[in-house]
């Protein structure tokens, strides 16, 4: 196989299952009135789309041990491109729905999938630059996708959105046939039962994985809210246009990689937990913001969008920390503990993107409220942790 070229597949593939929720994201304010429906319905498309990959993936982790990386993500992206087309040619809220819950099962095969391949493929330094490549360039989407969905909603409306997921995941699809071989050994015992629930019960048990668990988690739930309810609160609440929304989204993953970008800097010479402390005092300045904006009187469209950059910054070093010492804290099975890990911080994201749906007022104070709990997350995850100080970057004493 050609690194270079799996690489560009499986960002290709990444990319596609990421977009599932941004492109999308613009036509949210305007499906209420197409389906005369409410907007907490409408909010459910994007909720137990979420909450089904976080299921999924303690499903299919074992599922590519047992046969295989490439049939399982190639089955995966197939089955994303025609729950896509589904969802393009849904004719009422409810089908929509279901086809969003399918879709969210099937892009998390990507999510468990592709990472494993990159370790099989690539080994030592190579590895490295190969993730590095990887980080830098899915982190495009949520900056591009929004953009791209506010004017195709414009010019095609928001069906035009899922048939162009359904085309680039047929052409990841194709790749995945064409180029791809299988880069990791079948595990014969992977689907038993009582090995599966040994690793995920060791996890659960595992005080400081959960603690790096459930603060990555929180990170992710911002960002989940913030796609989930800032269309609403911008195009609704504030009439900015739909095309422009995603200007607005773009300015959060800018901040949120300027601070990944410091946590890589800082990496060279501070431990990981002391990087990702300080990501947490960025998001509470960032969350005590957000409150001051929406509770105080100061909400404009700049003014929260800068609040929320503050919480982005903060995200980057947590983000970027997390899953590395969640990881190091460990000596459970690497495929487990990533769906664990995977599982938690999605179905965290996607209870704050159920919550902002549920408690939906035509205001901004739901996800400002949201934001704190999930901030209240991650003072009891600190709490929870033992053996402080522990687990630089790279390296460390697992801890069970």
């Amino acid at each position: 196989m050609n690194p270079n070229l799996i690489l560009a597949i499986l960002i290709l593939a990444t990319s596609v299952a990421m977009m599932s929720i941004d492109l999308y994201a613009p036509s949210l304010p305007h499906l209420p009135g197409y389906f005369g429906t409410t907007p907490e319905a409408v909010k459910l498309t994007m909720s137990l789309n979420s909450m089904a990959y976080a299921l999924a993936t303690l499903v299919h982790g074992p599922l590519s041990e047992r046969f295989g990386r490439r049939p399982v993500l190639l089955w995966g992206m197939i089955a994303f491109t025609v729950f896509s087309l589904l969802c393009a040619i849904s004719q009422n809220i409810g089908q929509l729905v279901a086809a969003r819950v399918l879709q969210g099962v099937s892009a998390a095969v990507e999510g468990v999938v592709v990472l494993a391949i990159i370790r099989d493929v690539f080994v030592e330094r190579e590895q490295v630059r190969a993730l590095a490549m990887y980080g830098v360039a899915t982190a495009l989407t949520p900056v591009v996708a929004p953009i791209i969905g506010g004017y195709v909603y414009i010019w095609f409306g928001w069906r035009m959105n899922f048939h162009v997921l359904t085309v680039i995941a047929l052409v990841a699809s194709v790749l995945i046939w064409r180029y791809m071989k299988e880069s990791g050994q079948r595990d014969m015992n992977a689907l038993q039962p009582r090995e599966i629930l040994r690793d995920y019960l060791e996890l659960l048990s595992n005080r400081n994985y959960l603690c790096y668990v459930l603060i990555g988690g929180a990170t992710v739930g911002f960002f989940f809210a913030f796609i989930t309810a800032g269309p609403f609160i911008l195009i609704d609440g504030h009439d900015l246009p739909t095309e422009h929304f995603g200007y607005f989204q773009g300015a959060l993953v800018v901040a949120y990689s300027i601070g990944s970008m410091l946590a890589g800097k800082l990496a060279r010479n501070h431990p990981g937990e002391r990087i990702m402390l300080i990501g947490v005092g960025a998001v509470f300045i960032g969350g005590a913001a957000t409150l001051i904006v929406v509770f105080g009187g100061f909400e404009t469209p700049i003014t929260l969008i800068a609040a929320l950059c503050l919480l982005a910054f903060g995200d980057g070093p947590v983000f970027a920390t997390t899953p590395s010492l969640a990881m190091n804290s460990t000596t459970s099975r690497t495929g487990a503990a990533a769906a664990m890990l995977l599982s938690i911080e999605v179905g965290i994201g996607s209870l704050a993107a159920l919550a902002v749906g549920v408690f939906h007022d035509g205001t901004s104070r739901p996800f400002a409220i949201t934001c704190m709990v999930l901030c209240a997350v991650i003072v009891g995850a600190l709490l929870l942790r033992k053996n402080r100080g522990l687990s630089p970057i790279s390296g460390g004493t697992p801890t069970r």
